[in-house]
């Protein structure tokens, strides 16, 4: 076989993978996009309680980065994802380093291969292949995250549940439009998914992102 009967063989099997995974590149994307740009904001002025790179901003208005992350995720058409902690927390770095490592991220095709069961992949556009939640991070602890808590009612899920504040991390959902949080699942039965991916789901499901399917397992451990 010549060479050229080989290159015209070897394009013919490329564009036949291309055609059975089309959005192939799409899902090795990362999960989690950054839904705002923290440079496009002016911290309050002489505050001085944030370091460069730090991932909870105490001297940025909250209401002006939640009021762009909702815009930002509306036009992505993403639900928006707002983790609720603070510089200091112990267990937001756990939950960085397990759920928002940038240096191994979660990929688009680990959520919707492995945690979404078929149903669910089959009712997201392109089977999901492109599906990304845009994610906020807000200060809990500083006196304007504190009173956003309030105001959209994130501290009276916290409280519902027996705390008097919101913990950290504290993780919700909201679909862009409607305002309306839901937030980490825990079930009367003291409760809740062992893994944060299976919670992310569930989550999804009560906006109604995905349709609940109750033939996906999902692992429970006890609440702590």
């Amino acid at each position: 076989m010549n060479l050229v009967r080989l290159s015209g063989l070897f394009a013919f099997l490329a564009m036949l993978m291309a055609a059975c995974n089309p959005a192939g590149s799409n899902s090795d994307k990362p999960l989690f996009v950054p839904a705002v740009d923290y440079a496009d904001f002016t911290p309050a002025p002489g505050c001085t309680a944030d370091v460069d790179d730090a991932t909870y901003r105490a001297c940025i208005d909250p209401r002006a980065l939640y009021a762009a992350a909702i815009e930002s995720a509306t036009e992505a058409d993403n639900p928006l994802m707002v983790i609720w902690g603070f510089e200091e927390c112990p267990y937001c770095k756990k939950f960085a380093a397990e759920e928002m490592n940038p240096e191994n991220p979660r990929l688009i095709s680990d959520f919707v291969g492995n945690t979404l069961s078929e149903a669910q992949r089959a009712s997201l556009p392109n089977e999901g292949q492109d599906f990304q939640i845009s994610v906020l991070h807000l200060h809990v602890r500083a006196p304007m995250g504190e009173a956003l808590a309030e105001q959209l009612g994130v501290t009276d899920i916290a409280r519902s549940r027996g705390w008097h504040r919101v913990w950290s991390p504290f993780v919700t959902f909201t679909r862009p439009g409607s305002h309306e949080f839901v937030a980490q699942t825990q079930f009367q039965q003291g409760e809740k998914p062992c893994n944060y991916v299976d919670d992310f789901a569930i989550s999804l499901q009560q906006l109604g992102y995905i349709p609940a399917d109750d033939s996906k397992e999902r692992p429970m451990c006890a609440a702590a």
